[in-house]
């Protein structure tokens, strides 16, 4: 049974408009007739950053605290990119600053351990 919504017509009469389909054969026909995005999104480099975001929107809507940051376009992904560019504009500059964060952990556990023994 479908629900009859009252429309006016021009004259004044009333109109009766079948309500859309609520049951669930419908709406998954209407989720089958969606296009399959991935090869697009292959073919843009980005589906790696998709999935990721899909995950985490996922993990938001089932009540997770932590989800998806931000919204899933284009410049969103660039921004981020250029953002991680500043901090780490080449591969020798990360390297070199991990190496240094590195040994400066092992120097201070190594100096802690020293302070406690002696």
């Amino acid at each position: 049974m479908s629900l009859q919504l009252p429309l006016l017509g021009a004259e004044g009469e009333q109109k009766t408009k079948e309500s859309p389909p609520t049951d669930e054969k419908a709406y998954l026909k209407g989720i089958a007739d969606l296009p399959d995005l991935t090869p697009l999104l292959e073919k843009q480099g980005i589906l790696g950053e998709y999935v990721a975001w899909r995950d985490g929107y996922m993990k938001w809507r089932k009540g997770d605290a932590r989800g998806a940051q931000g919204e899933n376009t284009l410049s969103d992904h660039h921004k981020r990119s250029a953002e991680f560019q500043t901090w780490y504009p080449t591969v020798k500059t990360y390297s070199f600053r991990r190496t240094i964060a590195f040994w400066g952990a092992v120097t201070c556990c190594e100096g802690c351990l020293l302070f406690l023994w002696i």
